[in-house]
C-alpha cells in the first residue's frame, strides 16, 4: 500500500488550496482505508492551526478523528508569532521540518506538496 505525506505550505490566505490537500488526506484514510497518510504544515501552512476559518477547523478536527498524524514546524510557529499552546491544543504536534522530511523519505513516503 502507498505511503503518502501531504506537505501543506498554503496558508490562511489560500484556504481552498489548503483544504484540497487536507481533505484529500482525510478522505484517503477514511474512504480508501489508506493507513499510511500524514500531514505536515510548513511555512504559511502552520497558520492554518489557529485560523478562524470554520472549514479549516472542521477538516483539522476530521483529521484528528481519522487518526491522521498532523505535524507542524516549530520554527514557523515562532516566525509567524503564533501561540505554541494554541497550536498544540488543535492536536497538531510540533517537529522540525528537516527531521520530518528526511524521516518521510527514508520511510518511503511520496511527499505531495500543496
Amino acid at each position: 500500500m502507498a505511503k503518502i505525506a501531504f506537505w501543506i505550505t498554503a496558508g490562511p490566505d489560500q484556504p481552498l488550496k489548503a483544504l484540497s490537500g487536507l481533505r484529500l488526506a482525510q478522505r484517503l484514510r477514511t474512504t480508501r482505508d489508506q493507513k499510511d497518510v500524514q500531514v505536515y504544515l510548513f511555512g504559511p501552512g502552520v497558520g492554518l492551526t489557529t485560523d478562524s476559518n470554520p472549514q479549516i477547523q472542521e477538516v483539522l478536527k476530521d483529521l484528528r478523528e481519522a487518526a491522521v498524524p498532523v505535524h507542524a514546524c516549530p520554527a514557523n510557529v515562532k516566525q509567524l508569532g503564533l501561540d505554541e499552546a494554541a497550536v498544540l491544543a488543535t492536536g497538531v504536534a510540533l517537529r522540525p521540518a528537516g527531521e520530518v522530511l528526511l524521516e518521510l523519505v527514508d520511510q518511503g513516503y511520496q511527499v505531495v506538496g500543496v
